[in-house]
């Protein structure tokens, strides 16, 4: 007999075996057992996920001959006792089972031809004829209307069966008239499980590694995988190790993935530029590796995220072997990771020389770990600002190197960078044009400008002592610096003074500001039971008074803080490099 490939050799002969379908299967034999039957299905899904076979399998379950009425659990072929309906069903041969390939029946003509023409003759031999018109969305649009009528109201004695792997190229008047079914991609673990079986059957010897890199090289199709599994043998023969798959398939392992992601996360450019050395030696598809590494991406953020093994359809690396490269990155470093490759996986289609494209954006991966986010960066503006007004130095940042140093990484250029562990989604393709600017200088107690404040008996008191206890459990405390900067501290009736020497105009400024005003408002109203309005005072004499209309103390204040935004020239380089615009400022 002559040789079968895998695919067909081992295609499903029951419902059950349909891998990773079993609702879809369980419905339709749910509807065969209880007399249930629709006209027309539309089966719709990627490639090799079953669509044609779940169709035959329907066919032979309205036909066959063990039973007096359709089962839903017709013959096995390789059972020497299947029915002659079930047999010439499955081998592609039944008078009253009609596969079509639209593909290449595209035009009105063929539709009636063989289907109108012969629609309203009866069975040869079996219950029912069925149509099953592969590719369906191939069709014309002539040739749709032509079926239209027919679809809608067959004979009683006939079913249609359209199978697509594009839905919405199916005009809605045939799909509202048919019953959907979804087939979906395969998950990794169900095909390693299947080609497990097929090796056992066939006497094949393969490592669960190697089984594992060929389910993965299917990227959820049934079909591909077995394709793929068929090539590795013909390649290796009936001893196959992750090696020959490898090299087979021209697919990147586990363990290059892993020197990819080492070498990003020591920032070692001459790692990435050797293995895309080695790989254009072995002749492996460049694209196809930068999918590797874009699903390898994808497991260890699902890895940080949710540690869920049941997630992880496309990684052929053990679970823990990703926990521990997914310790060295934060999610941000992933997405972005992420979403500069897809860019250079995408331009590699049209690229002149493909080897180039993927070294450079292998380093740009690298690169990005010296980048901030926008949010950070404004950050680092309000701590440079606040330092300028306070005289204090600014807290210490760490880089996200730092901190992957701890988990042990420890690369000597690991604390030039800013952490970005919290920048949001939209930030993420931002930062990849965005360098960090230099790092504040801290300002030593010597180089820090001297804060010179006259205090009076009043600033003792404790109504002073009140209301800075209150900004500071509002965790304000620099309004509560501002209130100890304070010469004197005056309640007269329902009016608060707050007087200031000419040295401390700084915190006059501060604490003047229509949101610091509201706050310090809100503390004395608290503290004394009633509405209380504050006044700022200059020793010399000038007096800002706080009792103006909070709206136009906000106005005033945004206005100010959009102009300071508008000639910061960190703002204005991210604004340029963007082609962006200042729409608001969100006041602190």
């Amino acid at each position: 007999m002559s040789y079968q490939v895998i695919a067909r050799k081992w295609r499903p002969q029951k419902f059950e075996d349909v891998t990773g379908q079993e609702v879809l299967t369980q419905t339709l034999q749910n509807a065969i057992a209880h007399d249930r039957l629709h006209h027309a299905y539309l089966f719709s899904g990627a490639r090799g996920v079953g669509k044609t076979t779940t169709a035959r399998l329907v066919a032979r379950a309205l036909n066959c001959h063990k039973s007096d009425k359709p089962t839903p659990t017709p013959c096995v072929i390789i059972d020497e006792t299947a029915c002659a309906s079930c047999r010439e069903i499955a081998e592609g041969r039944s008078m009253d089972v009609l596969e079509i390939d639209a593909a290449s029946h595209t035009q009105v003509e063929n539709v009636r031809e063989v289907i109108i023409a012969g629609i309203n003759i009866k069975p040869a031999r079996d219950r029912y004829k069925v149509f099953i018109i592969d590719e369906v969305h191939m069709l014309s649009g002539h040739s749709f209307n032509a079926l239209l009528k027919t679809i809608e109201e067959p004979p009683s004695d006939v079913v249609f069966i359209m199978a697509t792997t594009d839905e919405h190229k199916v005009p809605e008047t045939i799909t509202s008239r048919c019953q959907l079914f979804e087939f979906r991609t395969i998950a990794a673990a169900k095909i390693a499980e299947r080609l497990k079986q097929i090796a056992a059957a066939d006497k094949i010897s393969i490592s669960d590694a190697a089984i594992r890199e060929i389910a993965r090289a299917g990227d959820g199709s049934m079909r591909d995988a077995q394709s793929a599994f068929d090539q590795v043998i013909s390649f290796a023969g009936e001893k196959i190790r992750t090696e020959d798959v490898e090299k087979a398939l021209g697919i990147a392992s586990a363990d290059v993935l892993a020197r990819v992601m080492n070498g990003i996360a020591e920032n070692q450019p001459a790692d990435a530029l050797a293995i895309v050395d080695d790989l254009v030696m072995r002749g492996h598809n460049l694209r196809n590796f930068c999918r590797d590494v874009l699903g390898h991406l994808r497991d260890l953020l699902v890895v940080k995220v949710s540690g869920d093994p049941k997630l992880l359809d496309s990684s052929s690396a053990q679970t823990s072997a990703l926990q521990q490269q997914a310790a060295l990155f934060s999610e941000s470093d992933l997405v972005r990771f992420f979403h500069s490759l897809a860019e250079t996986e995408s331009g590699l289609k049209d690229a002149a020389n493909a080897r180039y494209q993927v070294e450079v954006g292998l380093v740009k991966l690298m690169e990005m770990r010296r980048l901030a986010s926008l949010g950070d960066l404004v950050g680092r503006i309000a701590e440079l600002e606040s330092a300028l007004r306070t005289g204090r130095a600014p807290a210490e940042r760490k880089s996200p190197r730092a901190a992957s140093s701890t988990a042990g990484n420890t690369s000597a250029q690991s604390t030039s960078t800013a952490s970005t562990s919290g920048a949001s989604a939209a930030e993420y393709k931002a930062t990849s044009e965005v360098t960090m600017p230099p790092p504040i200088q801290d300002l030593s107690e010597s180089a820090a400008p001297e804060v010179v404040t006259e205090q009076s008996a009043a600033t003792a008191g404790p109504l002073v002592d009140q209301i800075k206890a209150q900004l500071e459990k509002r965790k304000r405390k620099l309004l509560a610096a501002s209130m100890a900067a304070a010469a004197r501290v005056e309640l007269e009736g329902n009016e608060l003074t707050i007087e200031f020497s000419p040295d401390a105009r700084h915190s006059r400024d501060t604490m003047a500001r229509a949101e610091n005003a509201r706050t310090l408002r809100e503390a004395c109203a608290e503290i004394c039971g009633r509405e209380i309005g504050v006044r700022f005072v200059i020793r010399d004499g000038e007096a800002d008074d706080a009792r103006v209309s909070p709206e136009e103390d906000q106005r005033r204040l945004r206005e100010k803080a959009r102009q300071a935004a508008a000639q910061n020239p960190t703002v204005q380089q991210v604004l340029k490099t963007f082609g962006g615009e200042i729409v608001d400022v969100k006041m602190r």
